[in-house]
């Protein structure tokens, strides 16, 4: 397959070593002779770390079938949404890699298919990253080209937290990607599919009275809503009078991706067709190929489905399927299918119904960024963009429902291969970064000990260490408000010292809050999110009230940074940030 982009998928044989990967893993699946022996095929793991959304869609988030599509990891140049099964997130695919290049292979844990969702997931990101790794590395190392003169790019969807993109981040290098800043860097989807757009010069047709436009021009307006396959993002921009974006408004989205319409198929269209649904479970279990090919047929048929279709769509049923079906089966398909007993028959209305298990939402997400957008124009401001990205975007039914939804508030505009979008993209923004600010997600702060104000702290916060000074031990010392424009490249900044004098290290608590300014970190909406660990080594030989630190944080990045400095000496010290899972 002639395509920049490859699958993110694996094919693991009973000893946990990865046998095949991307395109080729999904072809031996497909063609393997069936068994309990055989390698196990795993596709769409990204959506795993998000262990609360792969809940909801499919039950306890077991995977392996070929069939739980819950959306997957991404890097070099990027990993997109294609909405294809199995392919949730392609990415940058070295050539000839659907023919399986032949690469070092990790051994995964035992006990892989007991783990929880989040860990197995962790476990598949990690083996993929490896497998792409190093068959990007041998192919751009027969170039002439140095390892270090690679700059690797992963992608992740904007409403992840802190620590999910943190996890990310520590999978890839564990699976060999260098740990340095600059050289290991990580896009937001939506916000790296409008580099893509930006860079591609495609030209905006204008409305009555108003001139073409492209989305470098000053002051042009847009939303981008990256449709996948596991998730839908939403992000908002504004170009200030350079050309650069700037966001508007809050990240927005869910899982309403094209996994979900393919979960409907299975749990609803399938077990209608087939009467209970522990025949499609065990369908599922004992023909695992079989639902992969029926599977990627409905894909494919899914987004070629239009608003206007009169024709029903007709997936023939596998053979090893049609083996396995019985004669209540069979009367089953007969009745529900005019006859028919060799294919699925889908009706329009079935497919339109199949696909309101996501639109809807979809359509309400655009209604907020759009009311967000209108709430904040200016007078004279053009009518914002809506910008259609990811596999998804590719279908006309879901073009055709934006398009209607937006009409007389928004233009409707969608790439030359929106799939491709964030992939493209991601190269972009890796080496020509255009956002100038973005939006506080919430507000943030740290716990600290500030003195006890008799009759306003409570009392039970009140605890006096050896200096003799009593203080409150719960307060919250805010350090950005949600909804903050914030650059990139700022830093906020707040003054700490430690409490006792034999400290030698500094534990900051980093907390999260929904409200604009708490005054307690245990307030209702506000959470811990990790901890920031300070070496305190080069602060020693100073008083005790000279310790201090400089705590510099970036907010406006994709990830959050920290960095401290010795106030008196103005040296920088070791500094580690870590988030928690809990949020």
């Amino acid at each position: 397959m002639a395509s920049p982009k490859n699958l993110s998928a694996l094919l693991i044989d009973n000893e946990q070593k990865v046998v095949a990967w991307g395109y080729d893993a999904r072809r031996r699946a497909l063609t393997q002779i069936p068994g309990e022996n055989a390698p196990r095929y795993y596709s769409s793991f990204k959506m795993g770390l998000m262990e609360e959304l792969v809940c909801l869609l499919d039950g306890d988030g077991e995977e392996g079938d070929g069939n739980d599509d819950q959306d997957d990891e991404e890097p070099v140049a990027d990993a997109e949404d294609t909405g294809e099964p199995g392919e949730q997130e392609a990415v940058e695919a070295p050539s000839g890699a659907d023919a399986g290049p032949e690469i070092e292979r990790r051994i995964l844990p035992p006990d892989l298919r007991e783990m929880s969702v989040r860990k197995r997931s962790e476990a598949l990101i990690e083996a993929y990253l490896h497998c792409l790794y190093t068959a990007a590395l041998e192919e751009i190392s027969a170039t002439g080209y140095s390892e270090h003169d690679i700059r690797w790019c992963v992608t992740v969807p904007a409403i992840w937290t802190d620590e999910q993109k943190q996890t990310v981040r520590d999978l890839a290098i564990r699976a060999g990607m260098p740990a340095e800043d600059g050289r290991l860097i990580l896009a937001l989807e939506p916000e790296a599919a409008a580099h893509y757009a930006r860079a591609s010069g495609v030209n905006v047709e204008a409305s009555d009275g108003e001139e073409d436009t492209d989305l470098t021009t000053p002051g042009c307006r847009f939303i981008v809503v990256d449709c996948g396959g596991g998730t839908v993002d939403l992000t908002a921009y504004e170009n200030d009078e350079d050309g650069r974006m700037v966001e508007t408004g809050l990240p927005t989205g869910g899982p309403f991706g094209s996994d979900a319409i393919n979960h409907a198929f299975r749990n609803r269209l399938l077990v209608d067709r087939f009467g209970k649904p522990e025949i499609v479970e065990s369908l599922a279990d004992q023909t695992p190929e079989a639902m992969l090919e029926l599977s990627e047929a409905w894909e494919r048929a899914k987004l070629d489905f239009g608003p206007d279709e009169q024709d029903p769509i007709y997936l023939g049923i596998p053979t090893a399927i049609d083996r396995r079906v019985g004669p209540q089966v069979r009367k089953r398909l007969a009745r529900k299918q005019l006859g028919v007993t060799d294919a699925i028959v889908i009706t329009p209305a079935e497919t339109a119904d199949l696909f309101d298990t996501v639109v809807p939402d979809i359509l309400d997400l655009i209604d907020g960024q759009l009311k967000e957008s209108e709430n904040t124009s200016q007078p004279g401001s053009t009518q914002p963009l809506v910008l259609l990205v990811g596999g998804f975007a590719a279908s006309r039914y879901l073009q055709h429902a934006v398009k209607e939804y937006v009409e007389g508030r928004a233009r409707l505009l969608v790439p030359p291969d929106p799939g491709a979008a964030v992939l493209f993209g991601a190269a972009y923004y890796a080496y020509a970064p255009q956002t100038r600010a973005r939006r506080s997600r919430l507000t943030y702060g740290a716990a600290f000990n500030c003195r006890f104000v008799d009759g306003v702290d409570p009392e039970d916060t009140r605890w006096t260490p050896s200096d003799g000074i009593d203080r409150c031990r719960t307060r919250f010392s805010k350090l950005v408000t949600r909804g903050d424009l914030i650059d990139t490249g700022t830093e906020a900044r707040a003054s700490y010292l430690p409490v006792e004098p034999t400290n030698r290290r500094m534990t900051i608590y980093l907390y999260s809050a929904t409200q604009p300014d708490p005054r307690y970190f245990t307030e209702p909406g506000c959470q811990q999110i990790g901890s920031i660990e300070v070496d305190l080594s080069k602060a020693m030989a100073f008083a005790h009230g000279d310790r201090g630190v400089n705590l510099y944080l970036s907010f406006g990045e994709t990830q959050i940074k920290a960095r401290a400095v010795v106030e008196k000496s103005g040296e920088e010290v070791s500094t580690t940030i870590r988030f928690t899972s809990d949020y």
